[in-house]
């Protein structure tokens, strides 16, 4: 028996070739959600899960108050970290906690950190904490949280989120989080965090964004910046035989 790959698999190869063959020229701006969707078929979560895994080939970007654009008709190679499994990713949240800095809702569009991704409300709830490792008095995280609109009733209690937003978005609205994408970079200290983490803006930090999903659905955008040297990613990966 033949198992078809995803819809959003599909989606990404019809896309991918299109621009590689020129369909969509380099440079050239892609209609909108809606007008891709329809032309194709599909939902917009699936649309836009398609778009962001050509944005992480390198072939699209995203800009805002522009739209999706064509910046690449070559995939870029690039190195992408997995790990064995979820709970093993998120195992930091059993091992620290979370104090809530403050929240809002914004707009869409508000916030570069968004990356042009749209709540079908108009607003994300914004989220701005500090994460501190058990035991610990110095946070080792500053990170803000964008949760998609629909999920806003959360607000009143946030205090209860313990060490992950995400639990707290399940134990409330009684969904799971089944899907994570994140990814890994490095830059400066941004100015607002530097007295929180006691660093300066001139002083590296890891980047850590990711992505949490229900289904297609995305519930959850994370942007964190961690002190360096108080924080390590690691991976154990097991090779298969040839």
């Amino acid at each position: 028996m033949t198992v078809s790959p995803p819809r959003y698999a599909q989606l990404t190869e019809d896309l991918r070739q299109r621009i590689t063959e020129g369909s969509f020229a380099l440079g050239e701006k892609l209609p909108s959600e809606i007008e891709l969707a329809a032309q194709f078929g599909v939902s917009r979560a699936t649309l836009r899960r398609a778009l962001s895994e050509l944005e992480a080939e390198g072939l699209l970007a995203r800009r805002r108050r522009v739209g999706t654009v064509v910046v690449s008709d070559r995939p870029g190679q690039s190195f992408r970290m997995a790990m064995r499994s979820f709970p093993e990713i998120m195992s930091l949240t059993r091992m620290s906690r979370l104090q809530i800095l403050g929240s809002r809702h914004v707009p869409n569009g508000s916030s570069p950190r968004l990356q042009g991704r749209e709540s079908a409300t108009g607003y994300w709830l914004e989220i701005s904490a500090l994460r501190y490792l058990a035991g610990d008095a110095r946070p080792v995280s500053w990170l803000v949280m964008y949760v998609d609109g629909r999920y806003a009733g959360i607000q009143p209690h946030l205090d209860e989120a313990g060490g992950a937003v995400y639990e707290l978005l399940e134990r409330t609205f009684d969904l799971k989080i089944s899907r994570l994408r994140q990814s890994v970079g490095a830059g400066l200290c941004p100015e607002v965090a530097t007295k929180l983490l006691g660093l300066s803006s001139k002083d590296p930090v890891i980047e850590l964004d990711a992505e949490l999903f229900c289904g297609e659905d995305l519930v959850e955008i994370t942007c964190a910046v961690y002190d360096p040297g108080r924080f390590r990613i690691s991976s154990d990966v097991v090779l298969g035989s040839a």
